[in-house]
């Protein structure tokens, strides 16, 4: 059981997004690892702590020998937003919305831990619906 942390950024027209994940498996088969993360974002709107509980599965079209792979993944979210239209940074957590959503989400990485996704979130408004993350797998 192999398990990778790592860091994780993202763009999104209005959100800074950063945040962590942990790859644990392989799990019933060698192409399935289960991945939780957690993303912290912020803008001058919407500010959201998302808690993933992702699984993900490396497609067969990836050569073993290659340098990049392709994973395709989904799972639950607990998304806490919250959105504001005052100024200023006057955040606690009784001013958070709970939501709670599904991911799907698709990727390459790199076999020296450079990785890309596309991921978005389902019945989770007013989570951001489309996320674009670079992160470093280490």
């Amino acid at each position: 059981m192999a398990r990778r942390r790592s860091g994780r950024s993202g763009a999104h027209p209005e959100l800074f997004l950063f945040g962590v994940h942990s790859q644990i498996g392989p799990i019933f088969s060698h192409k399935v690892s289960f991945r939780p993360n957690a993303e912290f974002a912020f803008g001058e709107v919407t500010d959201l702590i998302a808690l993933n509980l992702e699984a993900v599965y490396r497609l067969p079209i990836t050569a073993r020998e290659g340098q990049w792979s392709a994973y395709a993944g989904a799972g639950p979210a607990l998304n806490f937003i919250h959105q504001s239209f005052n100024g200023g940074r006057n955040i606690s957590f009784g001013n958070f919305d709970y939501e709670t959503g599904f991911n799907v989400l698709i990727g390459f990485q790199s076999r020296r831990g450079t990785f890309y996704e596309l991921k978005t979130s389902l019945w989770s408004h007013p989570a951001p619906v489309l996320r674009l993350i670079v992160g470093y797998t280490f």
